[in-house]
C-alpha cells in the first residue's frame, strides 16, 4: 500500500522586484506586495534559498506543475491555510503525458 502524499497549502506574502527601461528619474515608490498561494514544495533555511510553491503534484511520477520560486530574502510571511492536503494520483490509462 502506498503512503498517502500530503502537503500544506500556504500563502506567501513577498516583495516583488521591478525594472524599468530607458532613462528616467528615480522616485521612491511603495513596493509591490504579492500574495502567492500553493502547495508548499520547499522552505529553505538559508536566506539565499527559495520558497517553492506548486499548483499541483503527481507523486507517482514525481511531477510538479506550476512551480514558483520566490527568493526567501523577499518573503515577508508564510501563512499555512490548510494542513495535510492530498495531492493527485496517476491512473495508468496508457496516456504518456505525465511520464518521464
Amino acid at each position: 500500500m502506498k503512503k498517502k502524499c500530503l502537503h500544506r497549502i500556504v500563502r506567501v506574502s513577498w516583495i516583488d522586484a521591478e525594472e524599468s527601461s530607458g532613462w528616467s528619474e528615480h522616485t521612491e515608490e511603495a513596493p509591490w506586495i504579492i500574495y502567492s498561494i500553493g502547495y508548499l514544495v520547499s522552505m529553505p533555511k538559508r536566506k539565499t534559498g527559495f520558497v517553492v510553491l506548486a499548483n499541483s503534484h503527481l507523486p507517482d511520477v514525481s511531477q510538479w506543475s506550476g512551480l514558483s520560486r520566490i527568493p526567501k530574502g523577499m518573503v515577508l510571511s508564510v501563512e499555512t491555510l490548510m494542513h495535510k492536503v492530498p495531492c493527485g494520483t496517476y491512473e495508468n490509462t496508457n496516456h504518456t503525458r505525465h511520464t518521464n
